[in-house]
């Protein structure tokens, strides 16, 4: 059994950022009269901000915007992790970095037209105790639209649940084999193989679903066929993102959904959809302490990456996005505005509703966001998982408990032991190693890719392309199982766990 994905108790939000969302402001007849007005006399806020440059205290700004010709990261200060590294200064003329931080926000407020709601940018700082003061000051600026601590969203995993199949860095586990893919005890749960019985059955090879996570091995034999785009450079973020899924979530995720069909090779997925695949995290994991005084290194959503993807799936026009990420820290107004960009569009946003029952069930996010479809897991009795949070905002119920599907076909980790050095200090030590090629893993992280893949599915055979329409025939077509004590709805299951045979007969007459 592989991972469980949890992040009960871990820190809402990242001590040393903020989102500074900036007000339109007019462009000039050229760029070179922009950057000039850019550059000249500051608002309150942003004195004060180009004060903290000054001293030292700001450590990057990286704008949103892929698409504004100032596309680039600033590196004001040295490097916390490496104090040799000099500070560098991209895509600006010359090599004077000093002054920077403030002129920066300025430029994306007049050049960027793409990003919902306004101009954004990442403010890094070199000390989370900054970060409360600059705000407030920022704040008080009649030219930022927004300021807000960035929230923090989770993929951290406790360790395999039988750690005597651990082994040293560097060193593969064995590939598991999946059973036989007509045995799949999910896919028979959901009546998968009556739904393609159905007359004019359509695998919804046409539909466009995004999985915005840990990345994806497109080379994989059951996902090569599937994969229509990957995106996971971004040359002027200072993590190094490769194009390996060394998670491997992103990819189990992936091949759930749309797992090439009756190829003999592995498993089944639910469709044939075209996977859009982004990768949120980078390569590099980060400290992350605990409570009882134990740590980890783990790996976390990048906040920059993920909302370039999201605001991609806007200008691609993505049918379905699955998230299958979640954190307790409200949505900051820029990861709002995509949200409410993406329904408007007519895109379907299904999220993972979290793993954390044993502690409390607490609110994660974007499953709690409005107009989102969260999605709880079901075990093979249809009862709800001992670790499938509950609460009000829930839709329905997918299977979630050791689910097969594709891993990468090479080694990687899901996170590394942390362990005191000499110095006292936290060092990476050994590495919590993953499965290869296929394995079974629990979580509302398994679930919600069923329910993605049935969103396409309801799109392909004639259903609304609508969120609302889709959400409405999800829960009028789910089973009410019996643990549902004959309930239409239960903060557990929400209206019921998913049938995708009702759901595609149902096209049509609800309507």
């Amino acid at each position: 059994m592989g991972p469980l994905f949890r992040n009960s108790g871990f820190p809402l939000y990242h001590e040393a950022m903020l989102f500074v969302r900036m007000r339109p402001q007019q462009r000039q007849a050229s760029f070179e009269a922009t950057f000039t007005a850019a550059r000249s006399a500051l608002s309150s806020g942003l004195q004060a901000l180009a004060y903290y440059e000054r001293a030292g205290l700001v450590k990057r700004v990286t704008p949103l915007s892929k698409e504004a010709p100032h596309y680039a990261s600033r590196m004001l200060v040295s490097s916390v992790r490496n104090a040799r590294v000099m500070p560098e200064l991209l895509g600006a003329p010359g090599n004077e970095a000093e002054g920077w931080s403030a002129s920066a926000l300025n430029l994306s407020a007049a050049m960027d037209e793409r990003t919902p709601g306004g101009a954004a940018s990442l403010l890094e700082l070199a000390s989370a105790a900054d970060v409360q003061q600059l705000q407030l000051g920022l704040a008080g600026d009649p030219s930022v639209a927004s300021v807000s601590r960035v929230p923090l969203r989770y993929l951290t995993a406790k360790k395999p649940r039988n750690p005597s199949k651990a082994s040293a860095v560097g060193r593969e586990r064995s590939a598991a084999a999946p059973p036989p893919s007509h045995t799949m005890w999910n896919l028979r749960k959901i009546n998968w193989q009556e739904a393609r019985d159905l007359n004019g059955f359509n695998d919804a090879s046409e539909i466009k679903v995004g999985v915005l996570d840990t990345g994806i091995d497109a080379g994989h034999p059951d996902l090569k066929d599937q994969v229509a785009g990957y995106i996971y450079e971004h040359p002027d973020l200072p993590g190094a993102s490769s194009d390996q899924d060394l998670i491997g979530h992103g990819t189990h995720v992936a091949g759930t959904i749309a797992a090439t069909i009756n190829n003999d090779v592995g498993i089944n997925g639910i469709s044939r959809a075209s996977i859009h695949a982004w990768k949120i995290f980078d390569d590099r994991p980060d400290l992350l302490t605990h409570p009882d005084g134990t740590a980890e290194f783990a790996y976390f959503v990048d906040p920059v990456m993920y909302l370039r993807a999201l605001l991609d799936c806007v200008d691609q026009g993505i049918d379905v996005i699955n998230l299958s990420i979640g954190g307790g820290g409200a949505p900051d107004p820029t990861e709002s505005a995509a949200f409410e960009a993406l329904l408007a569009n007519g895109s379907t946003i299904v999220a993972a509703m979290g793993n954390e029952r044993r502690d409390g069930s607490p609110i994660s996010y974007p499953a709690a966001m409005p107009g989102v479809i969260a999605v709880g897991a079901t075990n093979l009795q249809d009862r709800i998982t001992n670790f499938s949070n509950r609460g009000n905002h829930i839709t329905i119920a997918a299977p979630g408990d050791a689910i097969w599907s594709t891993l990468p076909t090479y080694p990687g980790q899901i996170g590394w032991r942390a362990e005191r050095g000499p110095d006292g200090h936290w060092w990476q030590g050994k590495a919590a190693i993953r499965e290869t090629d296929y394995d079974a893993w629990p979580g509302t992280s398994m679930a919600a890719p069923h329910v993605a893949a049935a969103a396409a599915l309801y799109i392909a055979n004639g259903g609304k392309r609508d969120p609302a329409a889709i959400r409405s025939a999800l829960t009028a077509s789910a089973d009410k199982v019996p643990a549902m004590g004959e309930q239409d709805f239960t903060p557990d299951f929400g209206y019921g766990r998913l049938n995708l045979e009702r759901l595609i007969a149902g096209i049509g007459t609800n309507d």
